[in-house]
């Protein structure tokens, strides 16, 4: 089981926001590991070390989202029922 979902915020609270919003000092796009469409929102789901939209994480088998927790089984990415089958 995966326990580790992470929701980040990609706007910075610090000093530097101005200056990000400005275009300098840019943070590299992410690129969602589900459709490989840059993530331009303001949160981004990051699961085994791979960046995802928040619609695009979803089950492998019956592709609910998965929100909470998630399952992984040979690269795929599973929710509980699914992954116990």
């Amino acid at each position: 089981m995966l326990n580790d979902i992470k929701i980040e915020d990609r706007l910075r609270t610090d000093a530097s926001s101005l200056e990000v919003l400005l275009g300098a000092d840019r943070p590299p796009h992410a690129v969602c590991a589900g459709c490989t469409r840059i993530i331009a929102d303001r949160f981004l789901l990051r699961v085994n070390d791979a960046s995802w939209h928040e619609e695009c994480l979803q089950c492998a088998a019956c592709q609910q989202p998965l929100t909470a927790t998630c399952f992984s089984r040979d690269t795929k990415l599973y929710c509980r029922a699914d992954y116990h089958k």
